[in-house]
C-alpha cells in the first residue's frame, strides 16, 4: 500500500510518500512561499535528491501538481497511490481518523473560527486533492485523537456545563501525531516497557505544546479547546486571562474576528519581542542586549518549565523528559534554560551532550534519575499508519 501524507501550511506544502509494507519513504519534498515570485522547493525520490531550487508556484493546486510529478516517478503511476492522509487539526465531532467526506469537511468548517490558521488551509487542500485525485481515498487524522481519552476532570472547563453539551467546549489538545510518535518511540530507544512509563513530551516549534503521558496514553496536555491555549507560540498568545481579552475588545471596539486575528498572529514570541516569532532571531537579538527578545525567550522557557512541573505532579513522578519539534530538536539553549532548576525532579542534563547533539539522542547525565531525550519526531508516519487502517477498513489495499 502506497500512502501519501500531505502536510499543509498557509503558504507551504510538505509531503511524504510511504510504502506501508515496510514503512519506507519512497518520496518526500517541500514547497515554501507559495504565491510569491519565487518559491523554494526540494524533492527526493527513493532517497536521491531530484530537485532543489526555485520555482514559480502561484497557488496550492500548482504545488500539488508539482509534488505529484515526483510521487509518480516513485511509484510509476498515480493509479498505484492507495490513499492520501492529512494531519488535520480540528472538527466538531469526536476526534479520530476519518474518511474526508463532505460531512466531515462541514464539521471542520464549523471550527474554522477556532483554528483559523489551520482548518481553512486544510479544507482548501483537501478539495484540491479531491479534484486532482478523484478516485483516491482521502483520510484525516485529527490532532486531538491522541488526547481523546483524557480524564473528564482534565478536559472540563469551569464554564456553564451546557457549553460542553451544546458546543463541545472542553480541552481537546493538539500535536497528537507528534506526541503519539514520541510516546511509542521513547520506550523503543530506551529499551524499557511502555507500561507505567511516566513521560513528559515537549513538542516545541513555531507551534508548541506539552503532554503528560502515562503508560503510552495522554492524560493531560497544554493546548485546550483551540491551539491557542498553553505555552507561548511563535505568534499565538498561549495562556491569557480571558478578561484581559474582553477588556481590550471593549476599549478598542474590536469584533471577535478582529481579536482572533490579534491573538493568532500578533501574540506569542512576536507579541512580546516586537521583533520576531523565531527563536533563532530572538537569541541573536538577546545576545546583543535586546531586552524584549530576552524577555520573550525567558517567558517561553518559563512557561514550558511550569507545565513540566505540573505534569510531574499529574504523573506522580517522572521517568523521561522528551524534546521534539524544530526548537526541541535544535535549540540547545532553550533545552538548557528549561531544564535548569528541575534537578529536584531528578532532571540532570549533560551540558556537553546537550550542546553538541545533532539529531536524536540522550542529553541527560548517565546517572540522572530522569532520562532526558531529544527525539526526531515523525508525525507523517503516524498519519500514514492511521490512514492505512481507515483504508483497510474500506476493504481496499
Amino acid at each position: 500500500m502506497n500512502v501519501l501524507v500531505a502536510n499543509v501550511g498557509s503558504t507551504s506544502f510538505k509531503y511524504k510518500l510511504f510504502d506501508m509494507t515496510d514503512e519506507t519513504v519512497l518520496a518526500e519534498g517541500r514547497i515554501e512561499r507559495m504565491g510569491e515570485a519565487s518559491s523554494p522547493a526540494a524533492h527526493k525520490v527513493k532517497g536521491e535528491e531530484s530537485f532543489r531550487g526555485e520555482l514559480y508556484i502561484p497557488d496550492f493546486p500548482s504545488a500539488v501538481r508539482n509534488a505529484l510529478e515526483y510521487v509518480e516517478r516513485a511509484v510509476g503511476s498515480l493509479s498505484k497511490l492507495s490513499a492520501v492522509g492529512f494531519k488535520t487539526v480540528h472538527l466538531k465531532d469526536e476526534p479520530g481518523a476519518y474518511l474526508l467526506t463532505e460531512d466531515v469537511l462541514s464539521k471542520m468548517e464549523e471550527y474554522n473560527f477556532v483554528a483559523p490558521q489551520h482548518n481553512p488551509p486544510y479544507i482548501r487542500a483537501i478539495r484540491t486533492f479531491k479534484e486532482l485525485l478523484p478516485d483516491v481515498p482521502l483520510v484525516g487524522l485529527f490532532e486531538p485523537a491522541f488526547h481523546r481519552d483524557l480524564p473528564d476532570y482534565a478536559y472540563v472547563y469551569g464554564v456553564p456545563y451546557r457549553w460542553y453539551e451544546e458546543y463541545g467546549i472542553r480541552r481537546y489538545g493538539f500535536h497528537g501525531a507528534s506526541h503519539r510518535y514520541i510516546s511509542e518511540h521513547v520506550p523503543e530507544v530506551l529499551g524499557v516497557p511502555v507500561e507505567g512509563l511516566r513521560l513528559i513530551s515537549c513538542h516545541l516549534g513555531g507551534s508548541s505544546s506539552v503532554c503528560a503521558v502515562l503508560g503510552g496514553r495522554s492524560v493531560d496536555t497544554s493546548m485546550g479547546f483551540s491551539p491557542q491555549e498553553g505555552v507561548l507560540n511563535s505568534t499565538r498568545t498561549g495562556d491569557v486571562d480571558v478578561f484581559a481579552v474582553l477588556y481590550v475588545m471593549e476599549r478598542e471596539e474590536l469584533t471577535p474576528s478582529q481579536m482572533a486575528e490579534v491573538l493568532c498572529r500578533q501574540g506569542g514570541l512576536l507579541g512580546i519581542s516586537g521583533l520576531s516569532g523565531d527563536v533563532r532571531d530572538l537569541e541573536e537579538a538577546a545576545e546583543s542586549g535586546n531586552y524584549r527578545a530576552r524577555l520573550a525567550l525567558e517567558a517561553f522557557c518559563y512557561g514550558v518549565k511550569k507545565y513540566i512541573g505540573a505534569y510531574a505532579a499529574v504523573l506522580g513522578g517522572l521517568d523521561v523528559l522528551a524534546f521534539a519539534g524544530g526548537i526541541g530538536e535544535r535549540g540547545w539553549k532553550v533545552r538548557e534554560r528549561i531544564c535548569r532548576g528541575l534537578e529536584f525532579l531528578g532532571v540532570r542534563i549533560d551540558l556537553k551532550s546537550n550542546r553538541s547533539l545533532e539529531g536524536e539522542g540522550l542529553i541527560s547525565e548517565h546517572d540522572s534519575p530522569v532520562k532526558v531525550l531529544v527525539v526526531r519526531t515523525d508525525e507523517e508516519l503516524i498519519v500514514a499508519r492511521e490512514t492505512r487502517k481507515v483504508v483497510e477498513g474500506l476493504g481496499r489495499r
